[in-house]
């Protein structure tokens, strides 16, 4: 029997999000407690989380879509799954072209491109942008408007 790298493990971990799951009761743990009294989890577009390794340090993490609750501004908490730290973009939080609301998303997804997963958003037959790590923080690449 051969054993499957982890990338491709993490590979197969992005894929197997379906509308409809839940994300990793971990992720939420950490969310809640952190994060609970000032945001929310949202759950459309479907799906509303996905598990890749954002940050390049070998352990799975995961991007939720949530709301501010005070203003209604939608955005993306990266959960980190090793330090089990939150980085905050849009919902309130400025970012690159996206502003501090990214309510304009519609699509969303996940580009594996070697050691660091990239995730991808966009707002159909407009804007599109991929917030990536570059070894230090979270970064804005516009691709196209």
């Amino acid at each position: 029997m051969k054993i499957l790298p982890a990338a491709f493990l993490q590979i197969l971990a992005c894929l197997a999000v379906h509308a409809g799951e839940e994300p990793p009761g971990w992720a939420v743990k950490v969310f809640n407690e952190k994060l609970g009294t000032r945001y929310e989890l949202v759950q459309k577009p479907e799906p509303s989380f996905y598990v890749a390794d954002f940050n390049g340090d070998g352990t799975s993490d995961v991007a939720l879509l949530i709301k501010e609750k005070a203003t209604t501004k939608v955005g993306i908490a990266i959960v980190e799954g090793g330090e089990r730290k939150i980085k905050i973009v849009g919902a309130g939080q400025s970012f690159g072209n996206g502003g501090d609301d990214f309510s304009w998303m519609d699509v969303w997804s996940v580009r594996h491109t070697g050691t660091v997963d990239r995730l991808y958003v966009a707002k159909s037959e407009a804007a599109s942008a991929v917030i990536y790590w570059d070894g230090s923080k979270y970064k804005w690449q516009q691709e196209g408007d």
